[in-house]
């Protein structure tokens, strides 16, 4: 699976760093309890129909996190669609799971469906592929949520008081102080190149709303570009941003650039916060 599409690389590196792992395991979990072998092609088969229903729940137990999640992916049962099938609800909740549920009989249930809805063979290569096409697209937004809270994490430890409040108009990623009035309201976004016009216009609509409700406010855009983008063209990418947004910018920030507006708070007096 070393040559899987991988189209956010360069935007969210840990996505596929966690994402190799799970594969990996994934890949063990199956091989240890189900059959594998090479066909004549090459192609490594696993043999599902040879199975019975403990290596179903053995292979989930072996490593729940990702294989309880691979049988809804390329089953197609997800969390919803088993309960409305089975009336049970949140199967998907196994993945956590600390404590043995092989017995368990909703888990017995799962399996047994799981193993009604599979073929007698399949690729390798294809079990994986399916889970991790669904598992990248399900999980791109949590991991660019978390790009966030490096943003807020490093102000924190810079010694400002910032958070992010949903209750406040426009919902800006974070806000510096704690308190109104705000000396900065910022916004983070992880960009494609494909989206640069659309998510640069937001930068410009964000700020707008963010001068008009917080007046006394710096405005700060950090965009998370593909590195390789900003290392060929970073002051070309910066105009584009201020251009397409058509608003005041205060400032536009690069991932790499933070240490540089850490200083620039400084010069703008923003206080850190009350180490008493």
């Amino acid at each position: 699976m070393d040559d899987y599409p991988q189209p956010n690389k360069d935007e969210l590196p840990d996505l596929y760093e966690d994402l190799d792992e799970l594969l990996e395991d994934a890949e063990n979990a199956i091989k240890k309890h189900f059959r594998v072998a090479e066909n004549d092609e090459g192609d490594e088969i696993v043999y599902l129909g040879d199975a019975d229903l403990q290596a179903y729940l053995d292979t989930m137990w072996e490593a729940p996190n990702p294989m309880v999640e691979l049988f809804q992916d390329v089953t197609g049962l997800s969390d919803r669609e088993f309960e409305r099938l089975n009336g049970i609800s949140n199967i998907g909740g196994l993945k956590g799971r600390k404590t043995d549920f092989r017995d368990e009989e909703k888990t017995e249930e799962f399996a047994e469906e799981v193993a009604k809805l599979l073929p007698d063979e399949l690729k390798l290569e294809t079990l994986l592929y399916s889970y991790q096409i669904v598992w990248q697209a399900d999980h791109r937004r949590h991991y660019r949520s978390d790009y966030e809270e490096t943003i807020r994490e490093h102000l924190d430890e810079a010694g400002f008081p910032v958070k992010k409040d949903e209750s406040l108009p426009g919902q800006p990623d974070f806000v510096i102080p704690e308190q109104r009035p705000f000396d900065v309201v910022g916004e983070v976004r992880v960009i494609q190149p494909r989206d640069y016009d659309k998510r640069f216009k937001e930068f410009g609509s964000e700020a707008r709303k963010a001068a008009k409700e917080f007046p006394d406010a710096k405005f700060v855009a950090v965009a998370n570009l593909p590195p390789f983008d900003i290392e060929e063209r970073r002051e070309e990418l910066r105009d584009m941003i201020h251009d397409l947004s058509e608003a005041e910018l205060h400032q536009v920030v690069f991932p790499d650039e933070l240490d540089g507006l850490v200083e620039q708070l400084n010069d703008w007096g923003v206080e850190r916060q009350s180490t008493f």
